[in-house]
């Protein structure tokens, strides 16, 4: 159960959610959207995650790559539930360095038996959607044209 959780919480940190440079902000829920990008994720729903990543990290990460080096470490066990717990703002890095304000939801992540994991979303308005970005270290792997997590080229 444990290395399920570590797999959910490494899927989140991709969702390690993120953002834009646009001055036009979203009118859709962050709780949400946030939710959203955790359920599609988890759910080894790679290709449809790509669509709602941000434009910069989409650069660095195409579909086809980002999908294939995704899918090499699929979510086996995907949470029963996702609460969220907070919504606060703050800065948030992006992959070249930049920092832009982000809408930061705090996500819990229910497995059977009573265990959880708390993840933060953070979510950034681009083109008036939210988008997220890659954290840091895939940001880096995928700038080496390297699959995240495996050491394998992409």
């Amino acid at each position: 159960m444990k290395r399920v959780a570590a797999l959910a919480l490494l899927a989140l940190a991709a969702a390690g959610c993120g953002g834009s440079h646009s001055a036009k902000q979203p009118t859709a829920d962050p709780k949400k959207a946030a939710v959203n990008v955790v359920a599609m994720i988890v759910h080894n729903r790679y290709t449809q995650a790509w669509d709602t990543l941000h434009s910069s990290d989409q650069k660095v990460a195409p579909r086809n790559e980002y999908v294939a080096c995704e899918q090499r470490s699929p979510i086996t066990s995907p949470p029963s539930s996702v609460k969220v717990l907070r919504v606060t703002h703050e800065s948030v890095g992006l992959g070249d360095g930049t920092f832009v304000p982000s809408t930061a939801v705090a996500v819990r992540l229910g497995f059977p038996g009573g265990f959880h994991a708390d993840q933060t979303v953070h979510l950034v308005a681009e083109d008036g959607t939210w988008k997220w970005i890659l954290p840091a270290q895939k940001y880096r792997e995928y700038k080496a044209n390297t699959c995240p997590g495996t050491g394998g080229a992409a």
